[in-house]
């Protein structure tokens, strides 16, 4: 199923992907209402959205974790294989840890994770899907105060690797703070923020 808003009128181009027909009628419904947002597509999983990308070659891919026939983690690894700069969005209900660095293996670029349970409001939904395709990354807060707080021995080194100013910066998204309100917390320009936020070695602490 395909739905637009009209040729020309919307800068981001995004597919929906669930398999609960309810669940993605919905949020592509009120997705489509974002001025600059247009839903372009609906798949119900994995295999689906494969066909879909190639079809329509959305700017945005939002989709569940998990999915029959293959779920949104793979989904989105085998996506960003072929098409790298394609953000991708995991809509979840699992905060599993191995899920989580499976889906933020590789580059973190153009990738959010965000747990449905604690989507309260659109507006989160709608920034993570205006962050991805500008190539930042967006995560739930539960996500980062999970990374901030792992015990393990690979996430742990890569914390110990952090200069302060990069500690504080994680410190504060773990507190649920826009990019904005940490520079002004740390009386830093925003686009320090953000290149805090996307810095490579993230990829390292995840990675197997």
């Amino acid at each position: 199923l395909k739905l637009t808003s009209g040729p020309g009128t919307k800068s981001i181009r995004v597919l929906m992907v669930d398999d609960h027909e309810l669940m993605r009628q919905a949020y592509g419904t009120l997705l489509n209402l974002e001025p600059d947002i247009e839903i372009v597509g609906f798949a119900g999983d994995g295999q689906e959205a494969l066909v879909m990308v190639d079809r329509l070659k959305p700017n945005v891919v939002i989709m569940d974790g998990k999915m029959p026939r293959l779920n949104g983690v793979e989904a989105a690894r085998i996506i960003r294989e072929k098409y790298g700069d394609m953000a991708i969005v995991l809509l979840s209900a699992f905060d599993d840890d191995e899920f989580v660095r499976e889906f933020l293996k590789g580059d973190v670029r153009g990738k959010a994770y965000l747990l449905k349970q604690s989507l309260m409001h659109l507006g989160d939904l709608v920034q993570a899907i205006k962050d991805v395709a500008e190539g930042k990354t967006y995560l739930a807060s539960e996500i980062v105060s999970k990374l901030a707080g792992a015990q393990n021995k690979r996430a742990s080194a890569f914390l110990s690797e952090l200069t302060s100013r990069e500690s504080e910066v994680l410190d504060c998204m773990a507190r649920g703070l826009s990019n904005s309100a940490i520079a002004e917390e740390l009386f830093i320009q925003p686009r320090t923020v953000e290149r805090h936020i996307g810095i490579e070695r993230v990829d390292h602490a995840l990675d197997e």
